[in-house]
């Protein structure tokens, strides 16, 4: 009975000083702040994390404080944030595969199959993959916005209008400017409102809610309806090599999972706000112009074309030696996904998080991600 007793005492000393299990609550970074559908998404993948999780691994998300959207590529690879928002169109040299993809922006106009299409891509593209992890970081999904449009502080809606006018614009968008004749200057987006305030610019290419989000449709008069092409290039979710290497299985997997949930709910809420801005421009500071034939022809023309300006862009002056191949298999995939979406609510987050997850973010093994 006695040795009994012992042994009773000894258990429950071990079980008393076993250590007890704590959250861990990892940083994410998002260079700016604002309701957005960025911020929306990113919230719902700290949520799906949190739950599948048990609660043991929890996002807190730091919007416009922590990193920029420029200091967040090596504020990941520091160790400065755990995961964080990338925007790989600032990043061009150490990120040429990821910057391919999001210069065939003009490639489908349906921004919720050219986010399936522009995963499935990336996920089975091992150098896209490969150049993320060598910059310390690992990728995990890119959200579509868009369309883009152009505002200014002038009225522009004819060809003629586009002369002598300097306007940001990158990527898709910038040879679209060059397209129409205005002057591209490359910025930023928290630089847009200053250099549009001191007149250092006269207009954006943005989404619309930008006009919000950025406070632009405080210096912005003018609004163009004439949608240019989508975004791509937004690695909302990618995770510092650091931090992933000591993750549990459990969680690796619930942040793969969860970025199908969140890149649906920001791609779908990018789109209504569109729509909701569209609808009543004047709430958000703009006026909306109809675009004169001739720029209707023109920006046509300019997205007819445009995919072999990809290839020869990235070729030649970015040293992808297979570009022509990967545009012709981004190109089959948004085929393939403009037929995938027909059968479903494609203004529906669960209906489109669902079909992300089953042909795309389900597959994707965490060992192959780095």
């Amino acid at each position: 009975m006695k040795h009994l007793k012992l042994t009773t005492l000894a258990a429950t000393a071990a079980i008393a000083l076993a250590p007890i299990a704590q959250a861990e609550t990892l940083r994410h970074a998002v260079g700016s702040a604002g309701v957005s559908g960025l911020i929306d998404g990113t919230e719902a993948w700290a949520d799906y994390i949190k739950e599948q999780t048990g609660g043991e691994t929890e996002i807190k998300i730091y919007a416009g404080s922590l990193l920029n959207f420029t200091e967040t590529f090596t504020g990941l690879r520091d160790g400065i944030a755990d995961s964080g928002f990338v925007v790989p169109a600032y990043h061009r040299a150490e990120l040429p595969y990821a910057n391919l993809l999001s210069d065939m922006g003009t490639a489908g106009v349906d921004p919720v199959a050219m986010a399936g299409a522009a995963n499935e891509f990336m996920f089975t593209c091992a150098p896209c993959l490969a150049e993320f992890n060598n910059a310390g970081q690992i990728f995990l999904g890119n959200t579509v916005t868009g369309p883009y449009y152009m505002y200014n502080q002038k009225p522009v809606k004819a060809l003629a209008d586009f002369e002598g006018i300097k306007v940001r614009g990158f990527g898709p968008f910038a040879r679209w400017l060059d397209a129409m004749g205005a002057s591209t200057v490359s910025l930023g987006a928290t630089d847009i409102y200053e250099s549009m305030s001191q007149g250092h610019i006269d207009g954006n290419v943005h989404t619309l809610e930008t006009l919000d989000t950025l406070s632009t449709g405080e210096v912005a008069d003018y609004a163009l309806n004439q949608p240019i092409a989508v975004f791509i290039g937004n690695t909302m979710f990618n995770v510092s090599a650091m931090t992933w290497a000591g993750l549990s299985d459990q969680t690796k997997r619930a942040m793969i999972d969860g970025a199908a949930i969140g890149h649906a709910i920001a791609t779908i809420d990018s789109v209504n706000q569109a729509e909701a801005i569209l609808a009543d421009p004047q709430a958000h500071g703009v006026e909306l112009l109809e675009p004169d034939a001739d720029v209707k022809e023109k920006s046509e023309a300019f997205r007819t074309s445009d995919m072999e300006a990809v290839v020869t862009l990235n070729r030649d002056e970015y040293g992808i030696s297979d570009a022509e191949a990967q545009v012709a298999r981004f190109q089959e995939l948004v085929a393939k996904w403009d037929a995938l979406v027909k059968d479903i609510d494609t203004s529906d987050p669960k209906a489109v998080g669902d079909l992300y997850l089953r042909e795309v973010f389900s597959k994707v093994d965490p060992a192959s991600l780095g």
